[in-house]
């Protein structure tokens, strides 16, 4: 089973609303699997199938950075904004390589 870890999002009260909307239908059983949808929706309408099998084998070819270490003194929120910007760079990054 692959390992997973917990990210913060935060989304305002019109998207809450929306997104919990489908848990009271039953259509999902939480936020978290409304959530993971979504983002695995997101990730298979922008990468091939090819593409994911790339990042995933370059991710695990780089070594891990501890970003605490890298940011002693930096606010959470502001950790985690920095790890959201990077991410996404990252993704841009990748994505544009291949065009």
């Amino acid at each position: 089973m692959d390992s997973t870890q917990k990210i913060t999002v935060r989304l305002g009260s019109d998207t809450m609303a929306v997104l919990q909307s489908f848990v009271d239908s039953g259509e999902y059983s939480s936020l978290s699997e409304v959530i993971f949808a979504a983002i695995s929706d997101f990730i298979y309408t922008k990468c091939t199938q090819e593409d994911i099998l790339k990042i995933l084998a370059n991710i695990t070819d780089k070594k891990n950075i501890d970003m605490k270490v890298l940011m002693k003194n930096v606010e959470h929120t502001e950790m985690d904004e920095a790890v959201r910007k990077a991410v996404c760079e990252y993704i841009r990054t990748r994505m544009n390589s291949e065009e």
